[in-house]
């Protein structure tokens, strides 16, 4: 017998339930990180609204980048050894280079590659440095005619501030006595010889500025005559003939004297390279008039008085006796010669050139001539004591006076 059986049901299994604590760690997990993400974002906002309020000072900002200048800078001015420069080299009469040996002046030194720029000093053409500097030497070779040195402060000893070089700069000529470096040679016929009046005595030098100075002094010590001439020097270094032509304008105390040939340091203004001759001087007296102008001038400017002085003997006696003239003291008063008178030709005038001839004297003065102040009167004096002066000799019977550069009629101008 068959017996119907129930139909088997559906049965569902529920699923286990271990997997529930993975999903509770997930929303916990994002739960952390919003809760984070939102610190974050407050402390953003709270450190940005602190930052705002700070002061500027405080605030720590990159500096920006240098701007590059486009432009040349102007270049500074050269500087040689302990700080002298091109300008107060030149200024103080040094010549300026730009390259020079370190050790030149610097004696022991261990000398470099490297050049300096130099103020150089001494030589030949007499260079000098400026004020708290020293012309310091190198050893010259021998021979040599350029003993240069270099201008460095003054803290060099006494050996190293000579610049002369060692030996004579060339041979002595021919005929001349020289000084002990052949700088100054004179021709060696004046020695002991009776000087003529005027007296011509002639030379070669090497000096600065081709200029040669001298002086007569009689037996005594006396200064009798001085003044300067020029050498005729082709070049710088390089030996220039020279012609020394003057009066002996008074009478000298003493048969014998002196001649002194040198040139002038560019250094301290000392005598230098002297050549001393022996000489013979006239002793015979001739007597020549001056016209001199009063002191204190009434309504006529041109009232002269005559006064008699000597000279030595010559036999040019007009231009003799006009630069006897021009050798007094302006506006003096010569109390041997005539009191209350003297001349009111300026100091330092010069007579260039006299010329007689045909009763006229042509005489060119140098420029000082019109150094008188301006006025009439000055000039009508000046004139008159110049002209009567000359007009004295026979063969003088106008006088046309003149300014070196300038006509007649343009000169000594009131």
């Amino acid at each position: 017998m068959e017996v119907d059986m129930p139909p088997k049901r559906k049965t569902t299994t529920k699923k286990s339930s271990k997997n529930a604590p993975k999903v509770a760690q997930a929303q916990d997990l994002t739960i952390r990180l919003v809760l984070f993400s939102s610190i974050i974002f407050m402390l953003t906002i709270a450190l940005v609204f602190v930052w705002s309020q700070l002061p500027q000072a405080t605030k720590v900002t990159p500096e920006p980048a240098p701007i590059v200048q486009t432009s040349q800078p102007q270049a500074p001015e050269l500087k040689g050894d302990n700080g002298i420069t091109k300008g107060a080299c030149e200024t103080g009469g040094g010549h300026w280079i730009d390259c020079g040996n370190p050790c030149h002046g610097n004696p022991g030194e261990v000398c470099t590659q490297t050049c300096e720029p130099q103020c150089e000093c001494g030589g030949i053409a007499g260079w000098s440095c400026p004020k708290d500097f020293t012309c310091t030497n190198y050893e010259p070779a021998a021979g040599t005619p350029d003993a240069l040195g270099v201008c460095r402060q003054q803290t060099a000893t006494p050996e190293e501030v000579v610049v002369e070089p060692s030996a004579p700069i060339r041979e002595q000529p021919a005929g001349m006595v020289c000084d002990d470096l052949n700088f100054i040679c004179v021709d060696d016929a004046v020695r002991n010889s009776l000087l003529a009046n005027p007296f011509t005595v002639t030379g070669s030098g090497i000096v600065f500025e081709n200029t040669i100075n001298w002086r007569l002094l009689d037996g005594n010590g006396k200064l009798l005559e001085e003044g300067n001439t020029n050498a005729a020097a082709p070049d710088i270094g390089q030996a220039g003939d020279f012609e020394i032509r003057n009066f002996i304008l008074s009478v000298p105390e003493t048969a014998t004297g002196t001649l002194e040939v040198f040139e002038y340091s560019a250094k301290d203004g000392t005598p230098t390279h002297v050549v001393s001759t022996p000489v013979r001087l006239p002793q015979r007296a001739m007597n020549v008039r001056l016209y001199l102008s009063p002191l204190e001038m009434g309504t006529n400017c041109s009232e002269v008085t005559q006064t008699t002085e000597t000279i030595a003997p010559t036999n040019l006696p007009v231009e003799a006796t006009l630069r006897k003239l021009l050798a007094k003291d302006p506006a003096v008063i010569d109390q041997q010669a005539q009191p209350g008178y003297g001349t009111y030709i300026p100091k330092g005038t010069r007579l260039i050139s006299l010329k007689v001839s045909g009763g006229t004297a042509t005489a060119v003065f140098s420029s000082e001539l019109e150094n008188y102040g301006g006025g009439s009167c000055n000039v009508e004096a000046i004139r008159a004591e110049i002209e009567q002066t000359l007009k004295q000799f026979s063969s003088v019977h106008q006088v046309v006076i003149s300014v070196e550069g300038k006509t007649p009629e343009e000169s000594l101008q009131p």
